[in-house]
């Protein structure tokens, strides 16, 4: 099953299921990260962590461009 994905950088797309959770785990961590504290540099490492993840997914190139 796919999902059709429209993010603020203006990408829209389909992704599967575990890219989509993928792409929303991104953002996530990206927007954490501009915090102050410990808790910031934990989501900017793991943001960092899970993009080079995703670079070997099946997807990284919609993912790539969702997060863009």
């Amino acid at each position: 099953k796919t999902f059709a994905v429209s993010c603020e950088n203006g990408y829209e797309g389909k992704l599967s299921a575990d890219a989509l959770g993928i792409v929303a785990c991104l953002y996530a961590y990206s927007h954490l990260s501009f915090g102050d504290g410990k808790f910031a540099e934990i989501c900017a490492d793991q943001h960092h962590l899970l993009r080079a993840f995703a670079l070997g997914h099946a997807e990284a190139s919609a993912i790539m461009q969702a997060i863009d």
